[in-house]
């Protein structure tokens, strides 16, 4: 496979991910949260399966496993219920851009690790970011902490969610980047969340395949979809890393949430005001600022070697 193509296949990977956050809003009109969610990551975790199957266990850290595990399951989780657990269509695209502030919380998470050093710029970027989600929740009203308290009051379950995932998965990024030797065991951790997730389920529901024999045709449809492109992106992004140009894929990535909006926005089929698009600009923004201020010196001998 040519580095192009792989290239290319990882880049699916962004697309896949972004129509994540419009599928599973539809689906969870349909079946609600709980149902919705659990059966994703099950036909998930079985696609997972056949292509990856378990990793010997035995040749990963047990420490990095446990923690690597539990930090993705509670993300997955946070992320999922956040989306499944909006109100509107438009309220799940604005939270999955509080989602999209891990980029630049990975890069605070990895000065606080000591695995870069402090660069005043990292905290312009997040604050970019952040101002991006307030512009967000002010709406086209005034642009004050009343306004903005109030939206998100509305539903503070789902923004709270979101957060609290962006804290952990940007936490599993560096433990993964410290720890991991270069395993990547994502079919083991699609199966103990989906574990954690039928445990759930079947302790706060009676389950009977008869639940879901009332649901339409179109949305098992979108279930297998969504089930699919989050598997499928996992298997996608796998192959970009090792075999493509990880320097453009990592350059792409950050601009997912403009991706995932654009897709959301189709799917979901909703108008989002003027506002909203300035605040998915800086939420972007915000994150290339943090990527640049900590890869400046390799961007500028690339730039001159190319000039040269």
């Amino acid at each position: 496979m040519s580095k192009n193509l792989a290239t290319l296949i990882g880049f699916s990977a962004i697309l896949q991910w972004s129509s994540i956050v419009g599928l599973l809003k539809k689906i969870s009109f349909s079946m609600g949260a709980d149902l919705a969610v659990l059966l994703m990551y099950s036909l998930s975790t079985c696609i997972l399966l056949l292509f990856f199957k378990i990793p010997n266990l035995k040749l990963i850290s047990k420490k990095y496993l446990i923690f690597s595990t539990l930090l993705f399951v509670i993300y997955e989780l946070c992320f999922s219920y956040a989306i499944a657990l909006a109100q509107t269509a438009q309220q799940a695209i604005e939270v999955s851009l509080v989602n999209y502030l891990w980029p630049g919380l990975t890069v605070a998470m990895l000065i606080l690790f000591k695995e870069i050093k402090f660069n005043i710029f990292v905290v312009v970027g997040l604050a970019i970011s952040l101002s991006g989600i307030v512009m967000i929740q002010a709406g086209q009203g005034a642009l004050n902490w009343t306004n903005i308290l109030s939206n998100i009051q509305a539903n503070p379950t789902s923004y709270i969610l979101a957060f609290l995932g962006a804290s952990l998965w940007s936490l599993y990024c560096v433990i993964t980047k410290k720890y991991s030797d270069g395993h990547n065991p994502i079919s083991f951790f699609f199966v103990a969340i989906s574990c954690v997730l039928w445990a759930k389920y079947l302790w706060s529901h009676e389950f009977s395949f008869n639940v879901i024999q009332h649901f339409e045709l179109s949305t098992f449809a979108l279930l297998a979809m969504v089930s699919f492109v989050m598997a499928m992106g996992y298997a996608a992004w796998n192959i970009g890393i090792i075999k493509g140009n990880i320097t453009i894929l990592v350059t792409l990535s950050y601009f997912s949430p403009v991706i995932s909006t654009v897709i959301s926005m189709t799917i979901l089929q909703t108008r989002l005001p003027t506002e909203f698009w300035y605040g998915v600009i800086l939420v972007t923004a915000g994150s290339l600022v943090c990527w640049v201020s900590t890869n400046w010196q390799q961007l500028k001998d690339k730039f001159l070697a190319v000039l040269n």
